[in-house]
């Protein structure tokens, strides 16, 4: 559930966008980030430091990326939130205690050099990621050459094509555009409108990866937490008197 809770801004940017865009789904993720924490502090409930970081974060690049209409801002967050996190794991390897026994040492009685093991993984794990990250969201290019027969389609009728361009790119149908929208429009010349289509493909991929990628590799990366600490949990006391017998 908490996890959830952790991704629900992730969710709702997904979400926004498919509606409405990129600016509007930071505007709506930074929104949902801060009611998070009004919501918590009604109802007395404990607020991480992590939280606040990821706000004032989301906030940050956010309010950039909307007050500079450039959506590199918000796309550089998961790096580096990611990076911190994995600075934060890392130095904690050199103190008294590794950041995961902090975290659940409460719950679980492992031998210190389990919980180093699990403190670099998560280092390494949040590394990763954030260059995951990095990498879709600034060095990946959808060229035309890699475009399936559909969409190679679509490219060429961008380039001379008012309602083609207005649907792929725009996400809305011609009608639904005022005066000024389609004299911006009519003004690209067609390489302009290829270009923007190949670049809302690219940004279409990096939402999706935004949400389902980094999901599932966390997801995939706790359950595998999970199995590596079953092998070095202690046995019960039914299983070795049950051995024992």
């Amino acid at each position: 559930m908490k996890l959830l809770f952790d991704f629900l801004p992730i969710i709702v940017f997904f979400v926004a966008y498919k509606w409405a865009g990129i600016y509007w789904a930071t505007g709506a993720a930074v929104a949902v980030a801060a009611l998070q924490i009004v919501v918590l502090r009604v109802l007395r409930r404990p607020i991480d430091k992590t939280q606040w970081f990821n706000l004032a974060l989301l906030a940050g690049l956010g309010g950039l990326t909307i007050f500079l209409h450039d959506e590199r801002f918000i796309m550089w967050k998961p790096s580096l939130i990611n990076w911190a996190f994995a600075l934060g794991f890392a130095l904690s390897l050199f103190g008294r205690t590794p950041l995961t026994e902090r975290m659940l040492g409460a719950q679980l009685a492992l031998p210190r050099a389990i919980w180093q093991r699990l403190t670099l993984a998560w280092a390494l794990f949040f590394a990763f990621s954030g260059a995951l990250n990095a990498y879709v969201a600034f060095v990946y290019q959808v060229t035309p050459q890699s475009l399936d027969a559909d969409r190679q389609a679509i490219y060429a009728q961008v380039a001379e094509d008012d309602g083609t361009y207005a649907r792929a790119v725009q996400g809305k149908a011609l009608a639904e555009m005022d005066a000024a929208q389609r004299a911006e429009l009519t003004a690209l010349a067609p390489a302009q409108r290829q270009a923007a289509y190949l670049h809302k493909l690219h940004q279409d991929i990096w939402v999706n990866f935004k949400l389902f990628g980094l999901l599932g590799l966390t997801l995939a990366f706790v359950l595998a937490q999970g199995i590596y600490l079953s092998r070095h949990m202690p046995a019960a006391d039914g299983d070795r008197e049950s051995t024992a017998a």
